[in-house]
């Protein structure tokens, strides 16, 4: 009897030895795979940040080349004069690039070391990401829905060249483009404006420099959600972008297929008697046509990213910049503001290649003739 009570004591201890044993390894196990995702996170949060960088430098690249590229437009088409409503609009979207160009730059510079270097020479107190926000992005999202809208604007005139050919100047005329253009920008840039009233400045004094320094700052009103700035956040990520969006692919669609008609009826009335000026003026509103639906393809292709970073921020937290995912965010985000400035930076390419007289006034005003 005593025999079996000491051979089931054995038994139990080897039992609870091996217990805990396979709980050790269990622990042991778990720590090995915790400690590899964290590895394997910090990782990709590395090569997210180096993409990033890479992105933020590539920037200024394409930046300068933006500024100089829509200051050469702006001074051909006031070269050329704005007598035909396609060179005021051309001029209009040149201004409304350069001003997003500009704003992408100043991005591009607030997530950098210089921003902070700056901040301290002008004596400037602020959170470096509200600061970015107010003086870049709420910039760049008024001035890049500006050329959204102008780029609408602008495939819409095409369309109605097309449709209406011979009254298409009654309708359109150089009062009727400069209001367009004013609406525009006040209607674009207005919910910006108005955002800004949660801006806060005070001056305080330094005890440890004997210096006065100013302090901006955003106030709580402006960091939670009221209606106001709902209104500014829908119109900016839903209203505009979707409403650009569709205006723009209907009118593109609708000019390729004119474009195409008009290209086949050539074909089959290669033989037809035509004067020379019918030749001419076909011939450039061809041309024209051309150029503005290679500018409305480039921005939907490059400005789709950005409203759909937007949108996913606000519709989708675990992608938004506190989220979960909050790496692939703002390299989403940097992203985007590279494509919209590409967008802004590209046309000229696209006037000189498409455009005789724009390549003859380039030439005149780089070779200074």
């Amino acid at each position: 009897m005593l025999n079996t009570l000491v051979g089931m004591s054995s038994s139990e201890t080897m039992e609870t030895g091996n217990l805990r044993k396979d709980k050790f390894m269990m622990k042991r196990t778990n720590f090995n795979m915790s400690s590899q995702s964290v590895n394997t996170r910090t990782m990709a949060g590395d090569i997210m940040s180096n993409l990033k960088q890479i992105i933020i430098w590539s920037m200024f690249g394409i930046g300068i080349f933006g500024v100089i590229s829509n200051i050469l437009i702006i001074l051909v088409y006031m070269r050329l004069g704005v007598s035909e409503t396609t060179n005021a609009s051309f001029l209009a979207l040149a201004v409304s690039d350069l001003l997003t160009v500009l704003s992408v730059i100043w991005i591009a510079i607030c997530d950098t070391p210089l921003i902070k270097l700056l901040l301290n020479r002008l004596l400037v107190v602020t959170d470096r990401q509200d600061f970015k926000l107010l003086t870049g992005i709420r910039p760049h999202f008024a001035f890049s829905k500006t050329t959204a809208l102008i780029t609408a604007w602008i495939s819409t005139e095409r369309c109605l060249c097309v449709i209406f050919p011979m009254k298409v100047k009654l309708i359109i005329t150089r009062t009727v483009n400069t209001v367009v253009f004013v609406l525009i920008f006040i209607i674009a840039c207005s919910p910006a404006m108005v955002s800004y009233n949660t801006l806060r400045y005070e001056r305080r004094e330094d005890p440890l420099g004997n210096q006065t320094r100013l302090f901006l700052f955003i106030s709580n009103t402006g960091k939670v959600i009221t209606p106001q700035n709902m209104l500014v956040r829908l119109l900016y990520n839903v209203a505009f972008p979707v409403f650009s969006w569709v205006v723009v692919i209907v009118n593109t669609t609708f000019l390729i297929i004119k474009l195409k008609q008009s290209a086949n009826w050539r074909k089959q009335h290669l033989n037809f008697p035509t004067t020379s000026a019918t030749q001419r003026t076909t011939l450039r509103t061809n041309r024209v046509t051309k150029t503005a639906v290679v500018v409305a393809s480039i921005f939907i292709v490059c400005t789709l990213p950005i409203s759909l970073t937007f949108f996913a921020w606000e519709y989708l937290p675990k992608l938004s910049p506190t989220g979960e995912f909050r790496n692939v965010a703002t390299l989403g985000a940097t992203l985007a503001f590279f494509l919209s400035e590409v967008n802004s930076s590209v046309n000229i390419i696209v006037f000189t290649i498409m455009g005789a007289k724009f390549r003859s006034a380039l030439l005149q005003i780089v070779c200074r003739k």
